[in-house]
């Protein structure tokens, strides 16, 4: 996947190994999360979401929320929270595959399938910080993702609601946000 698609998203990572992660995770994904849509079906996604590049669009979109977030909290670039989040949503839907076809359990399973991915780069930073990314990213659904990871709503922690909120709210149909 291009990283530099992403570019202003990254420059507001502050911490550079968190970064450099972030980077890597992308580089490693396939070229084709660049056009595809975030989805086809239209049925929750507005049409931005579902057109060529509508991934990158989504992915974007839901990492303006999350600075959304940050402003509300008052969460500067000195807490690691803010890039643990953006770094989380840049890579939450990295799992998804070109097609689907008749094999909707593999869309549902994305989420396990992108810590997957980024679990080749954990070497990368400190171990509690990637399995708080991780977990962000298996999480990115919550009631809608894999029945056998979701954890109840009152035991997600901030990072892990912010991300499902940010990627929900840049789901919607309903919301006309300009990035």
């Amino acid at each position: 996947m291009n990283y530099k698609l992403f570019e202003n998203t990254l420059s507001q990572i502050e911490r550079k190994d968190i970064r450099d992660f972030t980077i890597a995770c992308l580089k490693d994904a396939p070229d084709f999360l660049d056009t595809v849509p975030a989805s086809v079906s239209g049925k929750y996604h507005p049409p931005e979401a579902t057109e060529k590049g509508g991934l990158v669009w989504h992915v974007k979109r839901a990492c303006w929320f999350a600075n959304m977030f940050f402003g509300a909290f008052k969460w500067g670039v000195d807490n690691i929270r803010t890039d643990i989040i953006l770094s989380a949503l840049l890579l939450h839907d990295i799992g998804k595959q070109e097609s689907y076809g008749k094999d909707y359990w593999k869309y549902v399973n994305h989420p396990l399938t992108a810590g997957k991915m980024i679990a080749k780069n954990k070497h990368m930073i400190p171990e509690k910080v990637f399995n708080i990314i991780q977990n962000c990213v298996h999480q990115h659904m919550h009631v809608f993702g894999p029945k056998d990871i979701i954890k109840p709503t009152e035991d997600l922690n901030i990072c892990e609601l912010i991300v499902y909120q940010c990627d929900y709210l840049s789901a919607k149909k309903d919301l006309k946000i300009i990035i």
